[in-house]
């Protein structure tokens, strides 16, 4: 039988620690209005027209189970807890990923001291994490892993294109984030998308100014070479 557990800074709750999933709470984040009033005018400009959507960050909540801490001998109860302690060091950033969403992860870091308490043969420990608001999907859109292939959402796509001269490009994000591409390139290419352009060399490209928007992109592509979009999808 599985066991639910959560996967963070390398270190599986159960398999690790042995610390039992009790309850688990998956905050969605509340979305930033961000509007300001243009001058002298009854107009507002919305910045979602230019930046995308804006999010706060979303928190996830669990409750872990030791058992029978009273069956432990003070060192070895200690030892469990100083574990507890180091793995979850508050304020630094690492992945985390939950049993029950399989093939996503968050990014998310420790919000504040975590809580335990001793009970009647048992103890509780009580995790509270902040989060970037999206979760992302594990799999490069690029990659043919049906397993992780959302039929509903999902699209088959080639993201490798070769470029002799001038072609068109289309890109389809599935996630609900405006995500920043890898791009992978032999040869030398320049990338036209959303009215910016991008002049490439040869090598692995992950600082760029093309971004795909929700759904579908079409791209120019200008050399000769290949190129490939490399990217997950991010969904709330």
């Amino acid at each position: 039988m599985d066991v639910k557990s959560i996967y963070f800074d390398g270190v599986n709750s159960w398999d690790d620690i042995g610390l039992l999933l009790a309850s688990a709470s998956i905050g969605y984040p509340k979305k930033n209005k961000a509007r300001i009033q243009i001058p002298n005018s009854n107009i507002y400009y919305d910045y979602a027209e230019l930046f995308g959507d804006l999010y706060e960050e979303r928190t996830l909540e669990f409750e872990f189970i030791i058992a029978r801490p009273n069956a432990m001998t003070i060192e070895e109860l200690e030892y469990k807890r100083s574990q507890i302690a180091n793995w979850l060091e508050p304020g630094i950033n690492h992945k985390l990923s939950y049993s029950e969403i399989p093939f996503y992860y968050f990014i998310a870091e420790v919000q504040g001291d975590y809580e335990y308490a001793e009970e009647n043969g048992y103890a509780l420990l009580k995790v509270k994490f902040v989060c970037y608001p999206y979760k992302i999907h594990e799999v490069d859109e690029s990659d043919d892993i049906w397993d992780a292939f959302e039929f509903e959402n999902d699209i088959a796509q080639d993201l490798t294109f070769e470029v002799s001269g001038t072609r068109e490009a289309k890109i389809y994000n599935a996630g609900t984030a405006r995500v920043s591409p890898k791009l992978i390139v032999t040869g030398n290419i320049t990338v036209e998308l959303n009215g910016l352009s991008e002049a490439l060399e040869s090598g692995t490209h992950e600082q760029t100014k093309i971004v795909l928007s929700r759904g579908w992109n079409k791209s120019k592509l200008n050399g000769s070479g290949t190129i490939r979009f490399s990217f997950s999808k991010e969904v709330l």
